[in-house]
């Protein structure tokens, strides 16, 4: 994995207001959206602003999982079966029923293990009230993907590099961090912080 593309925050606004017409045009109404944190809970944000402005009033939560970026992703590769945690489910085991539509969000769908948790967990817990009606969507889904799981039902963008978000600063070297997030630097520069070594990451 060499190659990355560096997304900015205009993009993933206007790419899932794009993706919340499609699910719209789609004829799915959801009831309960719940974001994958971290990513995934940011095109939550925008999907349910999307949907809520064409009259689709939503529930909305996001979910944390152990999944932590590049670097469990590439771990993962190679130890494909370790589980991934999901926390913060309590909310919908409290809200949910067999009558909601509910729309998982994903950043970007690779393997397809984090969604799978959340629905192996959600399918556990809820039982009887499983929403009859789940879908999944995602901002951007590899091609390259050895996914082992069904695909989203609704994909923004196929992409064949590594993404990298705004809000994303780890797992990026020095030279990545100033052409692409300079702005950082400058203000821990302005506040003389100075940067742990392990912070950089070099791409191989």
């Amino acid at each position: 994995m060499t190659s990355k593309i560096f997304v900015e925050e205009q993009q993933v606004i206007e790419d899932s207001f794009e993706l919340g017409v499609k699910i719209f045009n789609s004829g799915f109404r959801p009831t309960f959206i719940v974001g994958l944190w971290r990513g995934g809970s940011t095109v939550g944000i925008y999907l349910q602003e999307c949907l809520q402005t064409l009259n689709i009033t939503t529930n909305h939560i996001a979910l944390r999982t152990s999944y932590n970026g590049r670097r469990d992703y590439e771990a993962a590769l190679k130890t494909p079966n370790k589980p991934i945690s999901v926390h913060g489910t309590q909310y919908l085991l409290d809200t949910l029923n067999r009558e909601d539509r509910l729309l998982l969000v994903d950043d970007v769908f690779g393997s397809g293990r984090t969604l799978a948790a959340v629905l192996e967990k959600l399918t556990m817990r809820l039982k009887r009230n499983l929403p009859q009606e789940i879908k999944t969507a995602c901002l951007f889904q590899r091609q390259s993907s050895s996914a082992s799981v069904a695909p989203p039902d609704y994909v923004g963008k196929t992409i064949s590099s590594w993404v990298t978000l705004p809000y994303e600063l780890q797992d990026l070297s020095l030279a990545e961090l100033k052409t692409h997030k300079p702005a950082f630097l400058t203000i821990t520069e302005q506040n003389a912080l100075a940067l742990p070594s392990s912070f950089y990451y070099e791409s191989s």
